[in-house]
């Protein structure tokens, strides 16, 4: 058995664990748990521990990526350039 934790600000945590659980069957072979940890040294949020027990196969270990946020460089036809808004 192999061992994976994500860990961080609870919205973090799960989207870490979200994103390499995708595609995973996580079968009775997979223990979760989950713990959360106070506050400390004076932050406000407290944070998320997940704790994944997984068998050692290299399908385990793998994350998948996130897919490329498509860059344009040509505007869209009819589009004024006062009209585009960049956000992130």
């Amino acid at each position: 058995m192999k061992c994976k934790i994500f860990t961080g600000k609870w919205y973090e945590a799960q989207d870490a664990f979200n994103q390499w659980a995708k595609g995973k069957a996580l079968t009775r072979e997979v223990l979760i748990h989950e713990q959360i940890v106070p506050h400390v040294l004076g932050e406000h949020e407290p944070r998320l521990m997940i704790v994944v027990y997984h068998p050692e196969d290299p399908h385990w270990d793998e994350t998948p990526q996130k897919p490329a946020i498509p860059v344009y460089e040509v505007p869209i036809p009819k589009t004024k350039v006062e009209e585009i808004k960049v956000t992130q």
